[in-house]
Order: C-alpha cells, then sequence, then structure tokens
C-alpha cells in the first residue's frame, strides 16, 4: 500500500503525524485542533494512526480533550470500519512511513486461500514461486512485499527462488521454514508439522532452539509445544499427493483410512477389533475412492459396505 492509495483524510493525518512530532508551534497546534474537530472522517483517520503509533508505542497524545471529543463522532458515524479493514489501514501507515509492522496485523491483512476436502489448488506468486496446496488446506500470503506465508492448516508443496534480500518463509504457529532456492513439502498432521526438501535447502527453526539445515532428501519437523524432531531420509510418500497418490509402507490400517478420509467425505469404521493391528502397504488414489476401496478389499481380504449415511464399514471375512 502507497500514500496514493489512502484516502485524502487519512493523508492529511498522516501529515499532522508528521507535523506534531516535529517542533509545532502553538499556531499549528490550534490549526490541527480545528482540523480534527472539523470532521468526523478526520477524527476516524486520525484515531487509526494514533492506534498505529500507540502500537509501537511512539506517539504522545497530542490532541487532548479534542481527540477525545472527536472520538465520540467516530462512535456515532457510519465509518466505524471492520477489524480487517482497520489491519489493512493499520498495515498501510507503516509501509507508508517506512516502518515495520508487527506481525498479528501483517498476518491479519493477508491474503486468505483455501481448499476443501478433496480439492487442489495452484498459486502463482508475484516473484514467479509456485505453492499447491493439498486438500483441506488453508493458509495466507502476505499482500505488502514481505515473502511470507502462514500455513494455518492442512499441506502445501513450495517451489521458490532464493533471494538472499528478501527470503521467503512459511510459518506454522511458532516454528519458521526459511528457503535457500528450493523445493519442499510442508505438512501439518495434528500437533506435527513435517518439512520434506526435495530440492536446495531450508533453515528450520523454533524458538530458543539453533536453526536447523534441511538438505534435499531429507526432512524433520516440530511439534505444536516446540520440540524439533532430528533430520531423518525423507519419505517417499512425501509430495506424492501432487500426482495423486497415497503412498503407504505397512501403515496401520487405522492410519491408512485416516489419510484416505482427508480427500473424500467419509467416515470410516472397523467393526472387527483384529483389523486395528494391520497394517497395509501400496499406493492409493487420492481421487477416486472406489479404486481405493476396491485396493483394500483385495489386499485385506476384508469386507466394505458402503452406507448411504457416508460411512463406509470394514469387517474381516468370515
Amino acid at each position: 500500500m502507497s500514500l496514493a492509495s489512502l484516502t485524502e483524510s487519512q493523508r492529511q493525518a498522516l501529515q499532522w503525524l508528521s507535523r506534531l512530532r516535529g517542533d509545532a508551534d502553538e499556531t499549528e497546534r490550534r490549526q490541527f485542533e480545528d482540523w480534527l474537530g472539523g470532521s468526523p472522517e478526520h477524527a476516524e483517520a486520525y484515531q487509526q494512526v494514533q492506534q498505529f503509533w500507540q502500537q509501537l508505542g511512539d506517539l504522545p497524545d497530542v490532541a487532548g480533550k479534542q481527540l477525545d471529543a472527536a472520538r465520540g463522532f467516530v462512535r456515532h458515524s457510519q465509518l466505524a470500519r471492520r477489524r480487517r479493514n482497520a489491519a489493512l489501514i493499520a498495515v498501510g501507515f507503516a509501509v507508508a512511513l517506512g516502518f515495520q509492522y508487527p506481525e498479528p496485523l501483517q498476518k491479519l491483512a493477508a491474503a486468505r486461500y483455501q481448499t476443501d476436502i478433496g480439492q487442489r489448488r495452484t498459486l502463482v506468486l508475484a516473484d514467479g514461486g509456485r505453492i499447491e496446496l493439498n486438500t483441506a488446506t488453508r493458509l495466507r500470503i502476505d499482500r505488502f512485499g514481505a515473502r511470507t506465508v502462514w500455513l494455518e492448516q492442512g499441506e502445501a508443496w513450495f517451489s521458490v527462488a532464493h533471494d538472499a534480500e528478501h527470503p521467503f518463509e512459511v510459518r506454522v504457529g511458532a516454528g519458521r521454514i526459511r528457503d535457500v532456492g528450493t523445493q519442499f513439502n510442508v505438512a501439518i498432521d495434528r500437533e506435527n508439522t513435517t518439512v520434506a526438501v526435495v530440492e536446495g535447502e531450508v533453515a528450520l527453526s523454533v524458538p530458543g532452539k539453533p536453526a536447523l539445515a534441511l538438505t534435499a532428501g531429507l526432512q524433520a519437523g516440530f511439534s505444536a509445544d516446540g520440540n524439533l524432531r532430528a533430520p531423518s531420509v525423507a519419505d517417499a510418500a512425501s509430495g506424492a499427493w501432487r500426482d495423486g497418490t497415497l503412498i503407504f509402507k505397512r501403515q496401520p490400517l487405522p492410519e491408512v483410512l485416516r489419510q484416505l478420509s482427508r480427500y473424500h467425505a467419509v467416515e470410516f469404521k472397523l467393526t472387527d477389533s483384529q483389523l486395528q493391528t494391520v497394517t497395509v502397504s501400496g499406493r492409493f488414489s487420492t481421487s477416486d475412492l472406489n479404486e481405493s476401496l476396491s485396493t483394500l478389499q483385495n489386499g485385506l481380504a476384508a469386507r466394505i459396505v458402503r452406507d448411504g449415511d457416508g460411512t463406509i464399514l470394514i469387517s474381516a471375512k468370515q
């Protein structure tokens, strides 16, 4: 956001802020008070500027009683802003004035993208990078120039070009994944996040611990409480979803069913307790549920019945 994108009242408020933070004389202060009380739009704009600077701890209250009176106009004005618009304006002030804005505002103002169950989506970034969203994924992308993404749910594939002056960073909770020119997959599963590097290198970090360099062919991760997992050889299944495939190697059947349910709006139920310990290996389609059920039925010698309410019952053949 630039100064040109602000309203006239907001630009005037910024100008007054700059003058009053300097050596404004008594005449200028009276002129400011007249401007402030002359319109609820002026009061709204100045209040936005003041709130932003108060968040940074750098704005004295120069308006006194006049600002308090003007706030009365704001409360009754039809110009009351929504929370998101307030964040956009505050970030715009920071950009226009050349200051680093706080992360909560940065994230709140970011552009949101998501996919539904079974859906995939590809985003092309302004710098030519690409993000592929897997099923049931939600993320935000900074819209004010920072190469920052917040992955909030699900799984995404990142292919980005390295720029030492403007590093690309994926944030998951308190965890940070910073690229060094790479392709990598990030998956949030319950309370754990797994990062698998296919090409290049990333720096993985959590608060209070040294950054971990993760190179191609390796994976690592962290838990929601900030525990960092040591690197290991990347699972062959990482990123296979991009080809519409799930790969399992001796995985417990309940886990296989849980993964399949990420792609299909169904509920699996095991009716026989002995199936809880059965392991499964093989390739399964993320899009064709019937094919996946047929693979399971043949491989497990199991009986699979679909109810009309979206429940799939799996039982051992007698």
